[in-house]
């Protein structure tokens, strides 16, 4: 093997992932970078996962767990993986077929210590409900369906704090530098990729690729439906403000105005949430919140009485 081709650990969370995890595990046996160790971390599934990685990637390690969420299935994987980068594949999605490669390449002639890259929006066929063949979709030229969120190299701490940018699917990162960033945050049950890329950019450069290297499969299971007490998004940006403040490690300070209509908004999307199918009460809180961020606005006002009153309809019923 060659010191300019070092080894890669693909870490796949699986959680009742049958439906689709062959095609993921495809994705990766169709790779033209030869150094790879497979990591498939079972998150608790039901259903016929550890079956299908079992027949279809007998050469794959694969871990088990207790349903714990991904960002513990990661953390798994990142504990057992060899190789000097991470890179992260989510279970009901695919890979372009030169992705290792040209990552390794990219950050083998730089100083960068991670990658991520544009992705593209994958979308079953409304009639026959079968998607397209990946290589199609890569091949496509100016795909309508890519992503459009910036990409930047360096320190995109800025960047992050008003938007995830970094799709995980596309990372690879050494796996040395998780020792500096920590790794997932399993306390968070949603937005621990995030929480890691807003850490690892306070410790490592980034290098942002213009290539889409995944497709992103939408799905009528991919997005939870659930209304959670917490908004963890809003947790996540506030907590890293209070640590790192608006100034990036690169010296870029992120603008005040569109920062605190971050905020307001993950926090009001939160209280909408919650007076649509959820909480009342959580609703108002967050309502209120939002204000503290924004400034007194006429519609998170509303909001905030709509839901009280119907926290006091509900008690008057009850």
């Amino acid at each position: 093997m060659s010191a300019d081709e070092p080894w890669v650990s693909v870490v796949i969370p699986a959680f009742n992932s049958a439906e689709f995890i062959a095609d993921a595990l495809a994705s990766v046996a169709q790779q033209d970078y030869p150094h790879i160790e497979i990591i498939v971390v079972d998150d608790g599934s039901t259903d016929a996962t550890r079956e299908i990685v079992a027949r279809v990637a007998p050469h794959a390690r694969l871990l088990t767990q207790a349903n714990k969420g991904s960002g513990a299935a990661r953390n798994l994987g990142i504990q057992s993986a060899t190789g000097k980068y991470v890179a992260f594949l989510d279970a009901d999605d695919v890979w372009w077929r030169h992705k290792l490669r040209t990552q390794v390449t990219a950050l083998q002639a730089t100083t960068h210590q991670m990658t991520y890259s544009r992705f593209i929006w994958w979308h079953a066929d409304s009639q026959t409900g079968r998607y397209s063949e990946p290589q199609a979709e890569f091949d496509t030229p100016r795909n309508p369906r890519l992503s459009d969120s910036p990409v930047v190299s360096g320190s995109p701490y800025v960047e992050l704090l008003l938007d995830c940018i970094v799709w995980t699917t596309t990372v690879m990162v050494e796996r040395a530098a998780f020792e500096r960033s920590g790794m997932f945050d399993e306390s968070l049950r949603k937005g621990q990729d995030y929480d890691l890329w807003l850490r690892l950019s306070r410790h490592v450069s980034m290098l942002g690729m213009e290539q889409p290297t995944a497709l992103y499969r939408i799905h009528g299971t991919s997005i939870t439906a659930s209304v959670r007490d917490v908004s963890y998004e809003y947790v996540l940006l506030s907590r890293a403000v209070k640590q790192w403040g608006h100034t990036g490690p690169d010296g870029r300070v992120a603008p005040a105005k569109p920062l605190a209509d971050r905020l307001g908004r993950a926090i009001f999307n939160h209280g909408m949430a919650h007076l649509q199918r959820g909480k009342p009460h959580i609703a108002a809180e967050s309502f209120a919140l939002s204000m503290q961020h924004t400034g007194w606005r006429l519609k998170p006002w509303a909001f905030r009485a709509a839901a009280l009153l119907k926290g006091w309809v509900h008690k008057s019923v009850a």
